[in-house]
């Protein structure tokens, strides 16, 4: 019986730290921080090991890749500026078509729009509403999706520090289940027959 108990344990700690998501990471910083007055394509605004997204969940598993991910995948262009540098960002991508809330708009009124969003990066959009857009396919639009994205590193001490969190319930679960065993079960089976 203690063998078994044993082994129970074992595997079930063993079972919880595999079940958790490896690396732990860390918040160290917002992606804005990280926009300077230079037209930057979004990838290059964060360094390989790290990940972006609004929440520490968003960066973990197939999340990642729906998520922040593929955010940095995207033709995003970023800048503090970025409402001042449109004309060379349409001269970059060849996109000389702009994309307001809903419909196209002429340039002036993209870089207003721009500037009263405290917009930090623009996207190239492509379309594919004909009755809207006619025979635009790629427009130049608001890159809204950056701006509350956090940039998280791995961390060790996170890593470990969540190991051993899983270990500890597993371990106050097993520490119950003896407390009961002993104190409880053995006692209505054993203590009875002292009394009888």
């Amino acid at each position: 019986m203690f063998v078994a108990f044993i082994i129970a344990f074992i595997a079930s700690v063993w079972a919880s730290v595999a079940n958790t998501q490896w690396p732990k990471y860390a918040k160290v910083g917002m992606l804005s921080d990280r926009v300077d007055n230079q037209i930057r394509l979004i990838g290059s605004l964060v360094q390989s090991e790290e990940r972006v997204g609004v929440y520490e969940g968003n960066v973990y598993g197939s999340d990642y890749s729906h998520n922040g991910g593929w955010l940095l995948l995207q033709e995003y262009y970023c800048s503090k500026d970025v409402s001042n540098k449109v004309e060379e960002i349409s001269t970059k991508t060849g996109v000389n078509y702009y994309k307001g809330n809903l419909d196209l708009v002429s340039l002036n009124e993209f870089k207003n729009y721009l500037a009263q969003n405290n917009a930090i990066c623009v996207q190239v959009l492509d379309l594919d509403n004909v009755q809207r857009y006619g025979n635009v396919k790629k427009a130049l639009s608001y890159g809204f999706e950056a701006d509350d994205m956090a940039i998280w590193q791995p961390s060790t001490i996170k890593s470990v520090f969540g190991a051993l969190q899983s270990a500890f319930w597993v371990i106050l679960g097993f520490a119950v289940l003896v407390v009961i065993y002993y104190k409880v079960f053995l006692y209505i089976i054993f203590g009875r027959q002292k009394n009888s």
